[in-house]
């Protein structure tokens, strides 16, 4: 069997670690404290996603590895966009537009069979930590609102998720869902303006992130919304019911603190007393 890991660690993040895992494969292996089905789930969509032509790495098992779940990919060839704009510091306008090129290809396309948008953030704010009943009662009727649709959204789209090599990957499918693009934009913008990066990112990604932030999502949001039916306006209107719905993710507890005031200084609960 390959010993995944006496290999490279390729990358860390909160819910799995990825090593090289023998000749043109990687291996995701899921952090021992998360549920197994979480990597059914993803493999299950992820077989869906490479299935529709959309540029991703091929799911080849599932396997158990160390007493841990995986999945086995094929392994792609490249950087991170983070890390090309870190180190081309001048391209980061030239791949914002890039972004949004990429983001709107997959909205494009319709996939059966995968979750549902709705349904899911219907359950991650009723769920959500920090926000009182009377809060998620306003913000799910705020969803309630807003307009359906079956499009193939990523659901965790920004530039550590795109691979730029001979061509354009998009990784991590975890979150892939069928939706409305306008909340998968609207979750683009808040994992740029208040994301925190992958555990271990260098410090100079780190420095240079937070001071490009601004200037990627001002050309990505411009592209994207450039001969688009989905203006700002309407992405705007997904911002609180998504920023409500990540507060059930693995993030730090800074982060949750600023969804939390974007949601408090956007909704209004009335009195109760």
């Amino acid at each position: 069997m390959t010993d995944a890991t006496k290999n490279e660690i390729i990358a860390l993040g909160r819910t799995a670690e990825i090593y090289a895992y023998g000749e043109g494969h990687i291996l995701k292996l899921l952090r021992p404290q998360l549920p197994e089905h979480v990597m059914d789930e993803e493999f299950k969509i992820s077989k869906t996603i490479f299935s529709s032509g959309i540029p991703s790495p091929q799911p080849v098992d599932l396997i158990y590895y160390n007493g841990r779940k995986g999945i086995v990919y094929e392994r792609i060839n490249g950087n991170t966009m983070l890390k090309s704009i870190s180190r081309k510091l001048w391209t980061v306008n030239k791949e914002a537009l890039r972004m949004a090129s990429l983001h709107k290809a997959v909205h494009e396309k319709t996939v059966d069979d995968l979750p549902k948008q709705r349904e899911i953030l219907n359950y991650q704010i009723q769920h959500a930590p920090l926000l009182t009943i009377e809060e998620k009662d306003q913000i799910l009727n705020l969803l309630s609102n807003l307009k359906d649709d079956n499009k193939l959204c990523h659901g965790d789209f920004h530039p550590d998720n795109i691979i730029i090599g001979e061509r354009e990957w998009i990784i991590d499918w975890m979150t892939g869902m069928s939706g409305n693009p306008a909340g998968d934009v609207a979750r683009t913008i808040l994992l740029i303006q208040h994301g925190s990066t992958p555990e271990k990112t260098p410090r100079i990604v780190l420095s240079i992130f937070s001071r490009v932030r601004r200037q990627i999502l001002k050309h990505y949001i411009r592209e994207y919304t450039r001969d688009s039916v989905i203006d700002r306006k309407e992405i705007d209107q997904w911002i609180i019911p998504i920023a409500a719905a990540r507060l059930t993710e693995w993030i730090p507890e800074e982060e949750k603190r600023k969804l939390v005031e974007l949601i408090r200084e956007t909704i209004i609960v009335p009195n109760q007393s």
